[in-house]
């Protein structure tokens, strides 16, 4: 589901992961990055996902917090140039936001 997730968020293609897929060593390189503010839009538009809390650390990285109403989460990390990585995603995230914090957003 992660991955699923941030290949949706990134925009990418079935055939541009094919091509990808089968130009490079299908080892993992690390977390899927994309522009922050791109992640951001893709997961309220397509998830539903609000952010709920964020926090910066003594590094300059910026972590933040995604939930939806239906429980799914997403934790993201932008360094200062404004590029956000994939930390983790999931399901059944608790407490779920109250719909106030949703339609302040």
């Amino acid at each position: 589901m992660t991955l699923g997730k941030f290949l949706m968020i990134a925009g990418l293609t079935g055939a541009t992961l094919a091509t990808s897929v089968l130009a490079q060593n299908p080892s993992p390189r690390g977390p899927p990055c994309a522009d922050r503010d791109h992640v951001a839009g893709q997961l309220r538009e397509t998830f539903g996902e609000r952010m709920i809390g964020s926090g910066l650390a003594e590094s300059g990285v910026l972590f933040e917090l995604y939930v939806g109403a239906n429980g799914s989460w997403t934790l993201l990390a932008t360094v200062p140039t404004g590029r956000s990585c994939l930390i983790g995603s999931g399901e059944a995230w608790e407490p779920l936001p109250t719909p106030e914090h949703f339609a302040a957003q």
